[in-house]
């Protein structure tokens, strides 16, 4: 799945060959790691030359973390070797790694909101009682930094909360851009900003490319790894199973290379099938005359029971501000949102409980901060929603809970250990099933996901569309917020595609192309094309 390219723009041609006559970088061989009886690598390899940039993919749990971590510092290897620069090496810990100009931005997106956009990047680089570059020198690297990443509107005084989860994200970048780094590792770091964001980021990666530097990232998103990566590893179980060059670089082969040519073409197959259904059922939610903020244009629209909505849009446009108003987290500036309770009537919830008990359940965007409990089991984790119901006289019916856990562990092809284990535990994907199956074991009516498939591997995606395939058929509504227009085009029956605050256009996902919704996204359209 590719996204489109933007204004005539042959990606692919932008990127450059590896430069093969400035050598090795970094070499590791023969890297293994176990963590208890769980092996997180066998034997893994991988090779960076100098100037170039080198996607590390995988699915989750195939070692792409541990190998990162291991060479940022922040763990160490059973066995195995590292070559920097031509000379051995083992990093004890991160400093270590940075002073040998190793730079690893984390998947989390680790700040501190109360802080402000400069404090934030220079966090761990001053010494306890001084700043070891000086304010006024501070104050030039931040501004280049931000600079560089498209935040130079905003002054390096600004507390980082009023900033967005993508802009926060592009904090934690400049962080490792002001340190003078030759590797800088990058985990997922794309999977929260939004196309301008992300060509802004690769033109700055390209630029230091250009200068002899190289690139280490991850994305689960093909289109970004086809589009910027000079080379390719593949891991799968924790080996290393082909380095690709180039050439050889295609979605289609990458997939074959990290689950097998069976489950690839099956991952082919249906990422194409698109879920297009009669919208003929019951009506279960109804938005009427909403208008987002004082600024924004009313919009009113219904979505039928068995209808999966899907919400579009460039970052901050308005689309997670109307999912969160769908799930009585925010309320709009006018207008109003009813749903279709459980037991028959509209209500107009006034806030989240509200929600829940009419049948609305909502999924975070980032669910280990908003949405799960890291140090409690995935037992606990996973019984939050429905405690309440399974409970008599105050007291927990704990064997009950765990049947329903079995069911829905078995129905998801959840992938664990013990129910016992802390749900921190688990991979980003297995994580996200938990939390899903929460919320569905509410037996909701409608349910809200913002972006449920960040940082989660193809193959679990494929799964999760399943699963939302399948609840979709038996009646519950979802109302799907995603930054992937090919997802939301495989996946939903109409995708709503929000522009500065307002409803820019509600398509059909049948006849509507990547280009119509792009199109929208930059407010080139206002159409309104729904079937009902």
């Amino acid at each position: 799945m590719s996204l489109p390219v933007s204004e005539g723009r042959n990606r692919a041609q932008e990127r450059q060959p590896a430069r093969e006559e400035h050598g090795t970088l970094l070499e590791m061989a023969g890297l293994s790691r176990s963590f208890g009886e769980t092996q997180a690598l066998k034997s893994a390899s991988l090779v960076v030359r100098r100037g170039e940039i080198h996607s590390l993919a995988g699915e989750n749990g195939s070692g792409k973390s541990t190998l990162m971590k291991i060479l940022s510092g922040v763990i160490r290897p059973d066995s195995g070797d590292i070559t920097w620069d031509g000379r051995a090496a083992r990093f004890a810990r991160p400093r270590a790694a940075q002073d040998a100009g190793v730079v690893m931005v984390f998947q989390e997106t680790l700040v501190v909101p109360d802080l402000s956009v400069r404090d934030n990047i220079f966090l761990g680089t001053d010494g306890l009682l001084r700043h070891r570059r000086g304010r006024r020198q501070e104050q030039a690297d931040a501004v280049a930094a931000v600079n560089h990443l498209g935040l130079g509107h905003y002054d390096i005084e600004t507390p980082l909360w009023q900033l967005s989860l993508a802009e926060q994200q592009l904090i934690t970048i400049a962080r490792a851009i002001v340190r003078p780094w030759q590797l800088l590792i990058l985990d997922e770091s794309t999977s929260a900003l939004d196309l301008g964001q992300r060509d802004r980021l690769f033109a700055y990666l390209r630029e230091e490319r250009a200068r002899g530097k190289s690139v280490l990232f991850t994305s689960h998103r093909m289109d970004e790894v086809e589009e910027l990566a000079d080379s390719v590893t593949v891991l799968r179980l924790g080996a290393t199973v082909a380095r690709l060059d180039r050439a050889a670089i295609s979605s289609a082969e990458i997939l074959r290379l990290m689950a097998g040519r069976a489950t690839a073409q099956r991952v082919e197959e249906v990422s194409h099938a698109r879920h297009v259904r009669p919208l003929d059922g019951p009506e279960v939610l109804r938005v009427d005359a909403l208008a987002l903020r004082k600024t924004s244009r009313p919009m009113s629209l219904t979505v039928r029971e068995g209808e999966i909505l899907g919400l579009a849009g460039l970052e901050g446009q308005g689309q997670v501000e109307f999912a969160n108003c769908v799930a009585a987290i925010s309320r709009p500036a006018s207008g109003t949102v009813a749903v279709l309770g459980k037991g028959g009537g509209w209500h107009r919830p006034r806030g989240f409980g509200d929600a829940n008990r009419y049948g609305i359940a909502f999924v975070p965007r980032d669910r280990r901060r908003e949405g799960l409990f890291g140090a409690m089991s995935i037992l606990d984790n996973f019984g939050f929603g429905i405690y309440p119901e399974l409970s008599r006289l105050g007291v927990l019916r704990k064997a009950a809970i765990r049947q329903r856990f079995a069911e829905y562990a078995d129905h998801m092809r959840l992938v664990y250990g013990s129910a016992s284990a802390p749900v921190g535990t688990l991979s980003g994907g297995n994580q996200q099933k938990v939390l899903l199956g929460r919320w569905l074991a509410t037996g909701p009516r409608i349910l809200v996901l913002n972006d449920p498939m960040r940082g989660v591997d193809a193959n679990t995606k494929e799964e999760l569309y399943g699963l939302m395939r399948s609840q979709a058929s038996s009646g519950l509504a979802l109302v799907l917020v995603s930054t992937d227009i090919p997802e939301l085009l495989t996946l939903c029956d109409r995708v709503a595609v929000f522009h500065e605050g307002s409803l820019s256009a509600l398509l059909p996902t049948a006849g509507t192309t990547d280009t119509d919704v792009m199109a929208a996204m930059f407010g080139q359209s206002t159409e309104v094309r729904d079937d009902e």
